[in-house]
């Protein structure tokens, strides 16, 4: 049966009967189950009956809002608020927005669409990904699936949009600055949750090992894996802050005032292909372990894959059995 269709009577058409709408203007009244349940989901506070398989609207139950024929519910300001829906003050960035919203409304919705705001992406809309992560009270959090009727009790919430301190790359905050200059991104649609996952770890810890940047991001997914640069954007940044002297390249990072330059690969080198007695489990986790080994003293390149790697040394301060040993206290023995 046509979902769309109901009944025709007298009292419907407003040729009779008590309380049915105008003659003519029936259509306006007949809606779907999908569209009367759409309307209720959107905070529309009406009742309904089903007459013949289909659902017809019959009135708005708050005297302080209309429901229009979208299905959608207008709140008088100031007045009450249908139960399905809350008035609320969200403090964004030092700013305070009041808005009503339904009870059902993610902090993410009503920044992009009641507010107008673009301070943070939508992946997954399932808070498995780390797109839209948002800062409350300091804390990491995916706005997707955050209710905006529980964030207006003076809980101050942050986004990337209140970082810059002014125009151009030197206005940036030094964790924006390090993530466009050093590669920590591709496509761009978890940057900014990357972001403020990062400026909540460094804010925590100012100097944080790999592992305590891998716990620090580990709800934030990169589709692109650019997990290297987005490791040496977040050492950039750390070490920015810190009052260090930094230089972006695509390689790591900090130079230090006095640091002697780093020894560049010469014939001298002994260079041996190993493989891994664990094996990574993705080609990922490499890049940052061979990022690490390179700043051991005596290592001169490396390279390799999830199984093996290839590590060149300088033979005047090591041996393999030391290069096997380096290996090994970093948690990846060779064979």
């Amino acid at each position: 049966m046509d979902e769309t269709a109901a009944p025709s009577s007298p009292a419907e058409h407003g040729e009779g009967g008590d309380g049915g709408p105008p003659k003519g203007t029936d259509a306006k009244f007949r809606v779907t189950r999908r569209s009367f349940l759409v309307g209720a989901g959107a905070g529309a506070a009406t009742a309904g009956v089903v007459l013949g398989g289909g659902i017809v609207a019959t009135k708005a139950l708050s005297p302080s809002s209309t429901t229009t024929t979208s299905g959608t519910t207008a709140v008088t300001a100031g007045g009450p608020v249908p139960a399905t829906m809350r008035r609320v003050s969200l403090n964004v960035d030092g700013l305070s927005h009041d808005v009503v919203v339904d009870n059902r409304e993610s902090l993410w919705e009503t920044m992009n669409f009641q507010l107008g705001l673009a301070n943070s992406n939508l992946g997954c809309d399932r808070a498995q990904c780390g797109a839209c992560a948002v800062l409350v009270d300091g804390k990491p959090m995916n706005s997707c699936t955050i209710l905006s009727s529980r964030l207006g009790r003076g809980q101050k919430i942050k986004t990337v949009a209140s970082l810059a301190t002014g125009p151009g790359i030197e206005g940036l905050h030094p964790i924006q600055r390090a993530f466009w200059l050093d590669g920590g991104f591709q496509c761009g649609i978890c940057t900014k949750g990357f972001i403020m996952s990062t400026y909540a770890l460094l804010t925590a810890i100012p100097k944080p090992t790999h592992d305590q940047i891998a716990e620090g991001v580990s709800g934030n997914i990169c589709r692109c894996g650019e997990y290297a640069g987005i490791f040496r954007a977040v050492d950039t940044a750390a070490a920015e802050m810190r009052g260090e002297k930094v230089t972006y390249v695509s390689k790591p990072i900090v130079v230090a005032a006095a640091a002697p330059a780093a020894p560049a690969p010469t014939a001298a080198g002994t260079s041996k292909a190993f493989e891994f007695v664990t094996p990574f489990s993705t080609i990922e986790e490499f890049d940052p372990f061979a990022q690490q080994l390179k700043g051991q003293a005596g290592i001169l390149d490396v390279s390799g894959s999830q199984g093996t790697i290839t590590v060149t040394w300088d033979s005047s301060k090591l041996t393999e059995a030391q290069v096997r040993a380096l290996l090994a206290g970093m948690g990846r023995a060779v064979k």
